[in-house]
Parts: C-alpha cells; sequence; structure tokens
C-alpha cells in the first residue's frame, strides 16, 4: 500500500499535535499545582494562626514541599515531551511517522535540573520563607 507524500505529511502534522497536547497538558498541570499549593498552604497557616499554635503553621511547609516536588517531576516530563517533538520534528517528511508518544524514546531529564529551574525556586522557596514568617509570628504574637 502506497500512501501519498500530502496524506504522509498530514500525518506527521498530527504527530506533532499529539504531542505538543501532551506538553501543553504538562505546563497547566504544573499551574495548577501552583495554585492548589497556595490554597492549601494558606488554609494550614491560618489554621495555625488561630490555634496560636507555631508547630501547626510549620505543618503548612509540607504541602509546600510535596507541591514543588510534583510540580518538579511535571517540568520533567513537559521538557522531555519538548525533546520527543524535537526529535520527530527533526525526522524526514516522507517517511511515515511512528506515533510512537512513549516516554522511553524521549531524552532523560534529570529531576534535579528541573526542580532548581526558575518556574520551580522562584515560586516555592518565597511561599516557604512566608511559611517561615508566619510560624515566626506565630511565635511572636500567639
Amino acid at each position: 500500500m502506497t500512501v501519498s507524500a500530502e496524506k504522509i505529511a498530514e500525518l506527521r502534522v498530527k504527530n506533532l499535535e499529539m504531542l505538543q497536547s501532551l506538553i501543553s497538558r504538562m505546563a497547566g498541570y504544573g499551574a495548577s499545582f501552583k495554585s492548589y499549593c497556595i490554597t492549601v498552604t494558606t488554609g494550614v497557616i491560618g489554621f495555625g494562626l488561630t490555634l496560636h499554635s507555631p508547630a501547626v503553621a510549620a505543618l503548612a511547609l509540607l504541602p509546600v514541599l510535596a507541591f514543588a516536588a510534583a510540580d518538579a517531576q511535571y517540568l520533567r516530563v513537559e521538557r522531555r515531551f519538548r525533546a520527543l517533538f524535537d526529535i520527530v520534528r527533526k525526522q524526514k517528511w516522507d517517511e511515515m511517522p511512528p506515533f510512537d508518544i512513549s516516554l522511553e524514546t524521549a531524552p532523560p531529564q534529570s529531576f534535579l535540573s528541573a526542580a532548581i529551574s526558575w518556574s520551580i525556586v522562584w515560586f516555592y522557596a518565597p511561599l516557604a520563607i512566608v511559611v517561615l514568617l508566619a510560624v515566626l509570628g506565630v511565635r511572636v504574637y500567639g
């Protein structure tokens, strides 16, 4: 069975669109994690302030660390899909696309490089500092 060059190009574009939708989904999860983290952290700090308990307010560091780790993992996966997108984009356009979108074929990406990226550090580090200031405030004024 012979497939025309136009059909192969159309299939290649569909393959890239599938990868792009995965990349967009991973990026959306990062934004959701940040939103949920602020909500949970604010709630735990508020509960600690209500109870006048610095220990309860300090528990707000747990969701900050958990959401930061999850966000870094999703950023790592997003970067791997971006690299896979680039590989697929550079393939010959006159050959049938493989439609392989598994991470097994994507280049590796370290968790540490994702965890220390600006989108993780510049959000979660100031939030952790705010939690520590809240704990100090509960201790001093509570």
